[in-house]
């Protein structure tokens, strides 16, 4: 039940976007995202209508088709299941939502709900662009996935043939470390490696001299242990594999997801610069709670971090849904490009260890489990007081994306994550 104070917060908040809408004079890229609210705006309240035949519907923001026909879920289920993403946004005080569920090559729900800025009320759209946090790992897997295909490495060669000065701090595990074992958190690379680097004053280089002076946790492949470390030194690799050089690891990596991921898939502004999202007429500020209040949080993302591998990526909820089209159509994009193939990025998807916090397993780049023996692939993201998951189910090809500017979420993704597989068991 929303409140009285969070209706009169509501209300404020239309109030001040139709005051908004209201200036004439607006420039090209103001006129084209008013367009994009307007569009969002009517969707929503087609949905909701009694007799809508949004079913049938389809709607085109900024080129990418919103289609719900021949989908699985009709307007009547994706409406009930924005409203408990609105409910529970507004019972965790989350100032802005942006989400979209796809279907095989078909973005069927592309919503924006909230604000992108508490001080500005300006409303956030599909392609309002926000941290994805550790989502990103995913991203990082698909790429290596690539590589694979072209043989530059494989899931199972040794880091030390790609790269003969790699070392770890124990001997016997330097010359049997793989990438499969970074990507899958088994590396022995501990969590904590990261409270001994200086990421805002150290390069991507310096991770390797990290990792050759930190004790292990154990032998690759025995122990789990979630590290921002481990995934940010497989990006790496994949550049040096690539033929990348040391002192350009991370331009290198930059190049490749342009080249290999963003461009093909046709996620035109996704981007690892915090500039190009400060020159973005429509991105998101972070939020957090101060004193009970909702403040919009001071950044701490930066150009250049040394562990963008594991989780750097600004991207709108439209660049996300085109990724996890990919995903969910085993390698192909929605434009009909074959990215990577069916079988190494599939393989991202196979358990390869153990993960007893979470009860279920880790594969590469992804968390996996089943619920009444729906088989889930996902991962939550949370960064510079951004959260974020990823979730699909390969067997119906069916995925979600939701990003948040808030890192007090509170039951909010689980009730959300929890409604779309309801919907998914309801099948």
């Amino acid at each position: 039940m929303i409140n009285t104070i969070k209706k009169i917060f509501l209300a404020l908040c239309f109030a001040a976007l139709l005051a908004a809408c209201a200036v004439e004079d607006f420039d090209d890229e103001a006129i084209e995202q008013e367009a994009a609210v307007e569009t969002t705006d009517s969707s929503i309240d087609e949905a909701q209508s009694a007799d809508t035949t949004a079913a049938n519907a389809v709607s085109t923001t900024k080129d990418i088709v919103v289609n719900t026909v021949g989908a699985t879920f009709d307007a009547d289920q994706l409406a009930s299941f924005m409203a408990v993403v609105e409910d529970s946004r507004f019972d965790n005080e989350i100032p802005g939502v942006a989400v979209a569920i796809v279907e095989g090559a078909q973005i069927v729900l592309a919503e924006g709900v909230g604000v992108r800025d508490i001080r500005t009320a300006a409303p956030v759209t599909p392609q309002t662009l926000f941290h994805i946090g550790s989502t990103h790992k995913s991203i990082t897997a698909m790429l290596i996935a690539t590589l694979v295909d072209e043989g530059a490495l494989g899931w199972d060669t040794p880091i030390v043939d790609i790269y003969p000065e790699f070392e770890l701090s124990d001997s016997a595990s330097t010359e049997t470390v793989t990438v499969r074992h970074l990507l899958s958190m088994s590396s022995g690379i501990a969590d904590y490696a990261e409270d001994d680097f200086d990421q805002e004053n150290e390069s991507a280089e310096d991770i390797f001299d990290l990792i050759a002076e930190t004790d292990l946790l154990a032998p690759p492949g025995e122990q789990f242990s979630y590290s921002n470390i481990s995934a940010s030194v497989a990006g790496y690799v994949g550049v040096l594999a690539s033929g990348g050089q040391m002192g350009q690891l991370y331009v290198g990596y930059d190049r490749l997801l342009q080249e290999r991921l963003f461009g093909p898939i046709g996620m035109t502004s996704a981007t690892l610069s915090v500039e190009d999202v400060w020159a973005s007429p429509n991105y998101a500020v972070s939020h957090v709670l101060e004193g009970g209040e909702i403040v919009a949080a001071e950044s701490y993302d930066f150009t250049g971090d040394p562990l963008a591998p594991s989780g750097a990526i600004k991207a709108s909820v439209l660049d996300m849904a085109l990724y996890m089209n990919t995903q969910v159509s085993q390698g192909l994009a929605p434009n009909g490009k074959r990215v990577v193939s069916a079988e190494n990025l599939t393989e991202t998807w196979q358990p390869q260890i153990e993960d007893e916090e979470s009860g279920g397993y880790y594969g590469l780049g992804w968390g996996l489990s089943t619920d009444a023996g729906l088989e889930l692939v996902w991962h939550e993201g949370s960064y510079d007081n951004f959260t974020s998951v990823l979730m699909f189910s390969p067997d119906a090809e069916i995925g979600l994306v939701v990003l948040t500017n808030s890192d007090e979420t509170g039951d909010f993704l689980e009730v959300v994550g929890d409604e779309f597989i309801e919907m998914l068991l309801d099948q």
